[in-house]
């Protein structure tokens, strides 16, 4: 018998009440330049009609649909609940996929081969937002890593992960063996790319997008450069949650770090600090330096910082 050699992609979709646009999504995954593909989505007790729509579409072979009874609570919850139950133990290449884009046709072989160029265990690219109205945006990506920025932002778009498969599976044991430290962590793609730092993994930036982003009132946070999506974020800064969100990832990804030199020692003296007028300045100028890849995104956390917010 000859041994088949092309990669095995598993690509994981959390659905909710997708039911509008959750066919051209899946067409779009099982249109892959991929010799080998399994599609396993995880149904998160949609009261629509996805799991009709889902029933009825071509290619079932390689479309697993899991159908949980017990609603997760969210979007990142219901991923890490898939990624903890999904089969890739043979997977050479693990996929997060959303429910409303549309993927371009090379997406995971784009995605293999600069993971392979690089010698790199994660990949995330830009996206191509766009609206009902026709507007289209690219949302670039950001490669410039800096010593704090894990503990602050995830690697881009969840939606456009692709991991190696000896990683995705570190991450699925991770997931499996600490869920009592994962109940309240609200983005799964910002803690698997804290988990890829904390375990040494490399990452590729893909500037070029890799799919369209479907925005519409739905978006669990939607894209940066849109009116609504920066006012949210500001919103989730200032009432603390996003805060809340960093000592949740902290804490979760504490147990990996062996060493001690994970998380550096002169940020984490001024994050344990009484939230003093001292305590904002020197947290501002850390945050300012090195709090995230954007420069733009650094000067937000700073002024935050100032304000009491962080």
């Amino acid at each position: 018998m000859i041994e088949d050699t092309h990669p095995a992609s598993v690509v994981l979709m959390a659905t909710y009440n997708g039911g509008a646009h959750v066919a051209e999504q899946v067409n779009s995954v099982l249109s892959q330049q991929c010799a080998q593909l399994t599609l396993i989505v995880g149904d998160d007790n949609s009261a629509d009609h996805t799991l009709e729509v889902l029933r009825h579409l071509d290619g079932k072979d390689r479309l697993r649909v899991v159908q949980y009874r017990e609603p997760s609570g969210g979007a990142g919850q219901s991923f890490l609940r898939l990624m903890r139950d999904a089969e890739l133990a043979d997977a050479d290449f693990v996929a997060f996929c959303d429910q409303d884009d549309v993927w371009a046709g090379d997406k995971i072989s784009r995605a293999a081969a600069m993971l392979d160029s690089q010698c790199a265990d994660g990949y995330s690219s830009a996206v191509t937002a766009f609206w009902p109205d026709g507007r289209e945006q690219v949302l670039s990506q950001n490669s410039n890593q800096t010593d704090l920025d894990f503990l602050f932002e995830g690697a881009g778009q969840g939606c456009t992960f692709v991991l190696r498969g000896e990683f995705a599976r570190q991450v699925q044991r991770y997931v499996r063996e600490h869920q009592e430290l994962l109940g309240a962590i609200h983005y799964h793609d910002w803690l698997v790319y804290a988990v890829s730092r904390a375990l040494g993994k490399r990452w590729a930036f893909d500037p070029e997008p890799s799919m369209r982003y479907r925005q519409h009132d739905g978006n669990d946070t939607g894209a940066r450069g849109a009116f609504a999506g920066v006012r949210k974020r500001i919103g989730l800064i200032s009432d603390g949650w996003y805060a809340n969100q960093v000592r949740q990832v902290i804490a979760a990804i504490s147990v990996l770090d062996t060493t001690g030199a994970l998380i550096p020692s002169d940020f984490l003296s001024i994050w344990k600090r009484q939230r003093d007028l001292k305590r904002r300045v020197h947290l501002a100028r850390v945050l300012f330096m090195r709090g995230r890849r954007r420069s733009s995104d650094r000067a937000v956390l700073a002024v935050a910082a100032l304000l009491g917010w962080l």
